[in-house]
């Protein structure tokens, strides 16, 4: 074999499959393509691949299943794309077959990733709540994310809901193949346990809970791009939530990534799982990781990638796997973001790492993080309710000024980290501050107001109303701050896990989205959506540089609970030549305007965005609510 094949893993071709193996420490490494055993013999090393072993298997593989041995030993193709749930055996795909029913459709236009609102949800929770209106067939399935026209009481469900709501991305949790709950029913349909999914089995399969036959290569597939062709039909993009940070430990020995080589790894589990670390460093690794990002942007049309624990890996090497997406599929406005820390274990390459502080050297490769110092501002920073934030009416203001600037620079300088590894203000650009208040770990932002009332003598009786103005007040502010907001699915509709802090594994009576919360918190779901259509419609609220928002937006605090942002609309060609946005943390708050006649936005935490009453000379910013008044 002259050549190194440049996807390693099984490369399918109506004649001959091509496989493929990285073997950095054993040249005996074979694969059984059927009951047949074929030697791999080294290839060159080109195009950045090293010690790699390949064999030619003349005639026509699809659907025949396949898997490596190394030094005697069955291990699992790190780079399959189709995996046999009864045996764990590879299988063999000609993609060609595997297009969405109807064929590709365009995705939605997409220009400045600060456009971007994501709403974060599971496949099986968004729709196995029998409220849901799916297709029982459907329930917790992908197919389920993306069947229309489904409802209860006459307010959509599904991705309608999703539609009205005005998101323009979801980002869904570890839809990959994942190690717990692989083990299916007789007929391959039903799982036998619940898993978000954080812990990776094969990177490039599609979860086979999911689909609708775990059996059926060419479905399981063709199911997926159908829910991403369908959600870019409804106007959605789709961000992939990938977990390539570590493997489960009986996965990282014998017969998975152990059984190739240990270089896969580093010494130390830097993710806190009891799995082992991925060693992103490692050129080979490093490759593995790029090609996947590549085989989900081209093979899938994934428009974006949310990192599990993006703080294992060293910041130059994430701006290398941002700006080779950037090169591959140019015009797309990929996303990339993640978490800017480990798994809470010392690190002593941590000055190399993605974090707060170090992010900023990358953002010409357009890389993001959650921002937990505001998250931390608005909500609070404990798991037990113990205290609450700024939207708790408690906590400081200046966060939250820094914050809702998109967390920018105190100078323009980002050629070098910054001394605080967790600095508030560490963007190079607002793009890279990704806020929220609520995700799928910790407690949901309700059952935080819940936890929180409930520590305090006098809430324990608060008004249901009050509670409700706390969420919303939290989720306003994310919605108005410059950056990229980012929605815990639920939220919306104060979802509820009751009180259970870590649902990664709980039942559906914990997980599910319930339906009937889009009717009896109506109210909430609307002003969520008026405030996702009001950022939508003023570029304003979404400026895309450092420059943008440290020339035409000046914040500052009225005494300790109010901040009072003024932005110069007119200047980033928004139709609102001035804007005036207050956050009240405190009692009601009279805000001079100065001279002229205003219009009102938003107040009261009301769902009626845009009812433009005028108001001249003071404006009343009620507490615990977000103001917008123009003109």
């Amino acid at each position: 074999m002259a050549n190194v094949p440049l996807r390693l893993g099984a490369t399918y071709a109506a004649d001959r499959t091509t496989f493929a193996l990285w073997s950095p420490d054993m040249d005996r490494v074979s694969v059984v393509v059927g009951d047949h055993e074929i030697g791999l013999v080294r290839v060159p090393d080109a195009d950045g691949l090293t010690d790699v072993y390949a064999a030619v298997a003349p005639g026509d593989h699809h659907l025949g299943t396949y898997g490596f041995r190394v030094d005697g030993r069955p291990v699992r193709d790190p780079c399959g794309i189709m995996v046999d749930p009864a045996t764990g055996r590879n299988v063999v795909v000609d993609l060609a077959r595997t297009g969405p029913e109807g064929g590709w459709s365009e995705a939605p236009p997409f220009a400045r990733r600060t456009d971007a609102i994501v709403y974060e949800l599971h496949v099986r929770d968004f729709t196995v709540d029998p409220g849901s209106g799916v297709s029982p067939e459907r329930r917790g399935r992908f197919l389920g994310l993306v069947q229309r026209g489904t409802a209860i009481e006459g307010r959509p469900t599904g991705i309608d809901h999703l539609v009205r709501l005005g998101i323009t991305h979801v980002q869904i949790m570890p839809m990959f193949d994942f190690y717990t709950c692989s083990t299916v029913d007789p007929g391959g349909s039903r799982p036998r346990c619940y898993n978000w999914g954080y812990d990776p089995e094969n990177f490039d399969v599609p979860e086979e809970r999911y689909s609708q036959d775990a059996n059926d290569p060419v479905g399981r597939i063709r199911e997926l791009k159908t829910t991403i062709n369908e959600l870019h039909r409804a106007g959605i993009r789709v961000v992939m939530d990938v977990v390539y940070n570590h493997v489960p430990g009986i996965l990282g020995a014998d017969r998975g990534l152990g059984g190739i080589t240990p270089r896969y790894f580093l010494d130390k589990d830097l993710s806190g799982t009891g799995g082992r670390t991925l060693d992103g460093s490692h050129p080979m690794v490093a490759r593995m990781i790029a090609d996947s990002l590549a085989f989900w942007a081209g093979e899938y049309r994934v428009d974006g990638f949310r990192f599990d624990l993006l703080g294992v890996f060293d910041r130059t090497t994430v701006a290398a796997w941002a700006a080779g997406l950037e090169a591959r599929f140019p015009g797309r406005t990929l996303l990339l973001y993640g978490e800017p820390w480990n798994g809470g274990a010392s690190d002593p390459r941590e000055a190399e790492r993605v974090r707060l502080g170090t992010v900023g050297t990358i953002a010409e490769a357009h890389v993001g993080v959650f921002n937990p110092r505001f998250r931390d501002a608005i909500r609070g920073s404990n798991d037990d309710g113990a205290s609450g934030g700024y939207a708790f009416n408690q906590g400081d203001v200046l966060p939250i000024i820094q914050g809702s600037r998109g967390a920018i620079r105190f100078a323009r300088d980002f050629a070098h980290p910054l001394p605080d590894a967790w600095d508030p203000m560490f963007a190079a650009a607002p793009e890279q501050s990704v806020n929220y208040v609520g995700a799928h770990d910790n407690l949901c932002l309700y059952d935080r107001v819940l936890a929180w009332a409930a520590k305090h003598d006098d809430l324990r009786n608060a008004d249901f109303d009050y509670l409700v103005r706390v969420q919303q007040f939290a989720l306003g502010i994310v919605l108005t701050a410059q950056g990229i907001p980012f929605i815990h699915g639920g939220d919306e509709m104060l979802r509820s896990k009751l009180g259970l802090r870590d649902s990664f594994s709980a039942p559906d009576m914990i997980n599910m989205v319930r339906w009937n919360w889009a009717i009896e918190n109506a109210d909430v779901v609307d002003y969520v959506r008026n405030l996702i259509a009001l950022r939508r419609a003023h570029p304003a609220f979404r400026m895309d540089t450092w420059d943008a928002v440290n020339d035409h937006v000046a914040t500052s605090a009225v005494g300790d609970k109010v901040v009072v942002t003024r932005i110069d609309g007119a200047a980033v060609g928004d139709l609102w030549r001035e804007i005036v946005t207050i956050y009240n943390s405190g009692a009601n708050h009279e805000f001079d305007l100065g001279p002229g006649t205003w219009r009102v936005a938003l107040e009261r935490s009301a769902p009626n965005v845009g009812a433009d009453r005028t108001v001249s000379g003071t404006v009343t910013a009620e507490g615990t609510a977000v103001t917008i008044v123009y003109r």
